[in-house]
């Protein structure tokens, strides 16, 4: 049965915790959560390195989209499958210390620590809510390098939990972002979030003058504290594009800042020409592990795609088989490295589901039948095939950035102009026309579900979304997190570990058997 984890003393590394840990918790009663205990761990082989690739929101419908993508629309193999077919393959149960529903904060908590945790909490003890120390902690007491990447900010929910300790994931930035840079200290940080890493009253082009103008911002800090020039002055190299992440290749200390905020999504990147300077999260990836893998006692290297969830977030299914399909290749990256050698493990999970996202199958006909079979299914459905998975692959902008551009008020013609040129489909009149009238109600809203899309941020792109179902047959049941399991991949020594089911916890075990904790 699950036991409740015991408090943990704070450790020399963690005395220079920010005031967002002194943060008090909301009162009320904790409900832990029985959960069969997995069996013990096989004996492992060891390991010098490690990779840990967190698809954030990449629940199992996710990973068939990408699965289904790359066989059935591009012929090629996927990547993430590849890796676990060559390796070893379990699943993980994302529930937190009182939650069925988790979020990244307390989901890569206990990746990172072994420990259930509060969701919104970043590596604290649920009860005491004293630091517990990580597995990037641990890893760099017995000297070996680490990194963090993502494209996200740095001080997001799943890098922060690999590092920071608070009670909140929603402290202020720059106080997450000034534990990033406290000892011990992370060899590789490479991501967005440069707006909490620079003074007050600056831009983060003032600092990294190769910062893009889209991609740009203004400090959010109260103070005139520059972590990246503390960085620079303890030694590391400092980049802030595609050009200076290539020409840095294999600094042994390495901060990439790409953006104020997050990383651009894949197509936004390239619609606003910015591919040249945004590097892609394969290429962080192969950066981080160019530096890293210059330590003689290995590395332990987390990378985060997040920019998945966000889509999931607003049931954009575009953007979000594009951010799949680059979060694949940034697994490629890291399984031809391992495949080349026999002392490194590179697992692949998800820290939960976002959306509810599947396909299904609708109305308009069954499309061309085999003479081989007869089709009398009274409702004369269609199945989702690969032309609607082509759909999806042609879309060309995300629909949170497209559609602020629908007329204030939203009109028929609006609504399908804008959403026909970022994905390439036509809305009827009808759709289009009920969109307009969503649009223009006082608290916009899916008329379906409502109590389910807390962001009101989203609602445009996932009114949206719920048309484009008639012509994608993608079905969405939420604008939040879902329970489901996530997928479990491992190769290389230690991989055995993922075997069978259980909960997210043990991703920190296994990395601290293989290393040989």
């Amino acid at each position: 049965m699950f036991r409740p984890a015991q408090s943990t003393p704070v450790r020399r590394t963690f005395r220079r915790i920010s005031t967002a840990a002194k943060f008090g918790l909301a009162g009320g009663a904790l409900l832990a959560v029985a959960c069969v205990r997995p069996e013990p761990l096989p004996e492992a082989a060891s390991a010098r390195n490690v990779v840990l690739f967190i698809g954030d929101g990449f629940g199992m419908n996710q990973l068939a989209l990408g699965y289904a993508a790359a066989t059935e629309l591009e012929g090629r193999p996927f990547r993430t499958t590849e890796l676990g077919n060559a390796g070893h393959t379990g699943y993980s149960m994302p529930f937190s210390y009182d939650r069925i529903t988790t979020d990244s904060a307390a989901a890569g908590t206990q990746m990172a620590t072994g420990r259930r945790a509060l969701t919104e909490t970043l590596s604290v003890d649920p009860e005491s809510a004293q630091p517990v120390p990580t597995i990037l902690e641990w890893a760099e007491e017995r000297g070996l390098a680490t990194g963090l990447v993502s494209d996200m900010r740095l001080t997001h929910a799943t890098p922060a939990a690999f590092k920071v300790h608070a009670r909140s994931r929603y402290v202020p930035e720059p106080d997450l972002a000034d534990q990033l840079f406290t000892a011990p200290e992370v060899e590789v940080l490479l991501g967005g979030g440069g707006r909490a890493m620079i003074p007050a009253g600056t831009s983060l082009s003032a600092r990294v003058p190769a910062i893009p103008e889209a991609v740009d911002g203004a400090s959010n800090r109260e103070d005139d504290r520059d972590l990246l020039g503390e960085a620079a002055e303890r030694g590391y190299t400092v980049v802030g594009d595609r050009e200076g992440l290539a020409a840095a290749r294999g600094a042994n200390r390495l901060v990439g800042v790409f953006a104020a905020s997050h990383l651009p999504y894949v197509l936004d990147r390239t619609h606003a020409g910015l591919d040249d300077a945004v590097p892609t999260l394969a290429e962080l990836t192969s950066a981080a592990i160019a530096s890293l893998e210059t330590d003689p006692d290995g590395f332990f290297l987390m990378v985060e795609a997040g920019r998945i969830d966000y889509a999931g977030h607003e049931n954009d299914a575009g953007a979000m088989l594009a951010e799949i399909m680059a979060f694949d290749e940034a697994v490629g990256t890291a399984f031809d490295f391992a495949r080349g050698r026999e002392d490194t493990l590179v697992l692949v999970t998800a820290d939960h589901g976002t959306g509810g996202f599947s396909f299904t199958y609708g109305g308009g006909g069954p499309g061309p039948v085999s003479d081989r079979i007869q089709w009398d299914y009274t409702a004369g459905a269609e199945m989702a095939s690969a032309r609607h998975i082509e759909m999806l692959a042609g879309q060309r902008r995300s629909l949170i950035e497209a559609m602020p551009e629908v007329s204030t008020p939203a009109t028929t013609t609006s609504v399908r102009s804008v959403v026909e040129n970022a994905t390439g489909i036509q809305l009827t009149e009808e759709e289009a026309a009920d969109i307009a009238g969503e649009l223009n109600e006082e608290r916009p809203l899916p008329r379906d579900f409502s109590r389910f899309y807390l962001d009101q941020i989203s609602v445009p792109a996932s009114l949206a979304a719920r048309k484009l179902a008639n012509h994608t047959h993608v079905v969405w049941s939420t604008g939040g997190h879902t329970s489901e399991p996530v997928l479990l991949f491992g190769y290389g020594p230690g991989a055995d570990g993922v075997r069978g089911f259980g909960l997210n916890t043990r991703v920190h075990d296994i990395i601290r058997r293989a290393l040989g904790g």
